[in-house]
This record gives structure tokens, C-alpha cells and sequence, in this order.
């Protein structure tokens, strides 16, 4: 496992704050739809942010709060560009597809700094490599990661010569990233980090900006396909020590990244 992974994907998964004080960040991503709104960043400028759905063509757009925010079509049909008038606009909209489905879309303003391309995906790539469980029914790898059990076929990283700081892949303001487990398959990787918030408040860790196209983590885990993380809420609350009160959020929580090996 190379430390350069980390260094290249964390920088961009901090927290909103943390990330507010470095380069703004126009990378396109790509998000696996879950049936809950998608946050776009749109600008109050002549920037875009171009919107892909998986979709052969959209059908209709309903929108929350009209003032303040202009949408256009595109020569491609299953991409609306969006742009703000207003620096403090955030509003949903919902754009309903030729199969019938409907996704709902967050925009945010953030002045000078829109996502440049964010592109929608309705299934992850990843459920390609499902394994066969008992009775019959498939599982994806992502599903394994979260239970803990290495799926058939695969086998498991040995991290035994490892000791505990060098399982320590980066650090950045109050978090920390420690390598927990990886399951290596035919076509598939599926890699385990624990999360830690060593400091005094809560910490939201925003795994929807990761830079997947960075050549960094490319070269170290292939193309990411799918990404999650437990927390949900991806919130990971202070440090016990800095405990004053009791606090819902736990301080760790764990990153499952599920990749395509490199051809």
C-alpha cells in the first residue's frame, strides 16, 4: 500500500472547513445514486456545473426556489448545466428521466468555485463483481466490506508486518487514516480504512469530493467504483478527552473503497 494514496484522496475528503482553506477543488466526480439528494457546488459567475444523469434522455426538471438560479440544456441529452445569481442561494431540484426515475439534486452556491462536471451514476460499477451467497442470492463486495467477511474467491492483505503507526497513512487537521483491511479478487479491490477525529468538535468527512481521476490513487488502487462509510452521517464527533457533555457521534468511523484493478 503506497502512503502517496492517501495523501492525494484525504486531501480532498476532509471536512467543508478544512477544505475551505485549500485550492478550490473543479475535479469531475462521479456519484452513485442512493436516493438521496446529490450536493452540486454552482457559481454566482460564468462558471457551470454540467450534471449527468443515467439517463438516454430527461423528461422534466422541478425546482424548489426559482430565484436566484438559472438551468440550461445541453447538445447532450441527459445533461442540464446549472449557474447561481445569488451568492447565498442553495435550493433542490428534482429531474425526472425518460425510465421514470426521479433524482434530486442539492445546489450550493460557492462563489468562483462550481463543480465542473459531477455525472450520476444509477448503479455502481462495482455490483459487477457480486459473489454468489448462500441460497442463491449475490452480494457485493461493498456489502462484504461492511460486514467484516472475506467474500469467496478473494483473498485478504497481510498487514501483519505492519506496525501501528505505519498502518497510519495520512494525517491532515484533527483526522487520521489508518489502513484496516484489504480483500484483493480477480477484477476487484475492496479496502477498509478507520477514520479518527483526534480533536475538540465534530468533524463531517466529505467522501462525495474524493478526486478519483487523481494519478496518485489511480496508480495505487485502480478506479474507484464505489465508496461508502459508518457512520452514515459521515460526522465523526470530538475526541474523548475532549468530552465535556455526552456526544451522539462517535469519534471513528470506517471508509470502504471499492476498486477496479488496473489493466
Amino acid at each position: 500500500m503506497k502512503i502517496t494514496f492517501l495523501a492525494a484522496l484525504v486531501a480532498a475528503a476532509i471536512s467543508m472547513p478544512v477544505m475551505a482553506n485549500n485550492e478550490c477543488n473543479r475535479s469531475p466526480r462521479t456519484i452513485v445514486y442512493d436516493n438521496k439528494p446529490v450536493d452540486v457546488f454552482i457559481s454566482n459567475d460564468s462558471q457551470r456545473a454540467n450534471i449527468t444523469f443515467p439517463e438516454p434522455y430527461l423528461e422534466g426538471i422541478s425546482v424548489e426556489v426559482t430565484e436566484g438560479m438559472n438551468f440550461y440544456r445541453t447538445p447532450i441529452n441527459n445533461r442540464i448545466a446549472f449557474m447561481s445569481e445569488d451568492p447565498m442561494y442553495t435550493g433542490l431540484v428534482t429531474i425526472d428521466g425518460a425510465t421514470k426515475k426521479s433524482y434530486i439534486v442539492r445546489l450550493i452556491t460557492r462563489p468562483g468555485c462550481a463543480d465542473s462536471e459531477v455525472t450520476i451514476q444509477g448503479e455502481p460499477l462495482a455490483d459487477r463483481s457480486q459473489t454468489a451467497s448462500t441460497g442463491g442470492i449475490k452480494k457485493g463486495l461493498m456489502n462484504f466490506l461492511f460486514d467484516g467477511k472475506l467474500p469467496p474467491g478473494y483473498r485478504q492483505a497481510d498487514f501483519s508486518s505492519m506496525s501501528k503507526d505505519e498502518r497510519v497513512v495520512f494525517k491532515q487537521g484533527s483526522l487520521e487514516f489508518t489502513l484496516q483491511s484489504q480483500y484483493i479478487g480477480p477484477k476487484y479491490i475492496g479496502t477498509t480504512y478507520e477514520v479518527i477525529n483526534k480533536g475538540r468538535t465534530a468533524t463531517k468527512v466529505a467522501i462525495d469530493q474524493i478526486d478519483y481521476s487523481n494519478p496518485a490513487v489511480r496508480e495505487t488502487l485502480g478506479v474507484a467504483r464505489q465508496v461508502a462509510m459508518l457512520p452514515s452521517s459521515r460526522i465523526l464527533g470530538p475526541a474523548p478527552e475532549f468530552l465535556t457533555e455526552i456526544y451522539a457521534d462517535s469519534h471513528r468511523g470506517l471508509l470502504f473503497i471499492v476498486s477496479e484493478k488496473k489493466k
